[in-house]
């Protein structure tokens, strides 16, 4: 009997081990992302409005395979271990008046687009963005 529960203890401790070590976002790495994406989006010509962090945990595994799955079209191994995944609202450029074609609807606010980051080697890195 005393095996038996010896056995329940090491089981239980070995769950919350793992439970302990489950990675949360944290405040740096919220940074990160709201620094990477005001940079792209400026390096567009486009205002960011609004960014946040969309709530859904970063192990979440759906999210991480998919940035596995991305992980060729960037020359990485499928190795990732956590996605973060922000949405934003921005102002698309002012119309320059040039005929130029171009991916934006000029002077248009744009929500709720989305930003995956994967976790690889123990950096994030910009896998995709879009609707």
């Amino acid at each position: 009997m005393k095996k038996f529960f010896a056995t329940i203890l090491v089981v239980g401790l070995i769950f919350l081990s793992a439970q302990a070590q489950a990675r949360e976002l944290t405040a740096e790495d919220e940074a990160f992302a709201k620094e990477a994406i005001t940079n792209e989006l400026t390096e567009w010509g486009c205002t960011p409005l609004k960014i946040w962090f969309s709530g859904t945990p970063i192990e979440d595994a759906e999210n991480v395979k998919y940035m596995n799955d991305l992980a060729s079209g960037k020359n990485l191994e499928p190795k990732f271990t956590a996605c973060m995944v922000f949405y934003s609202n921005f102002m698309s450029p002012p119309d320059p008046h040039d005929g130029k074609p171009t991916a934006w609807t000029y002077d248009k606010e744009y929500k709720d687009y989305s930003w995956y980051f994967g976790l690889y080697e123990g950096e994030w890195i910009l896998m995709t963005y879009g609707y």
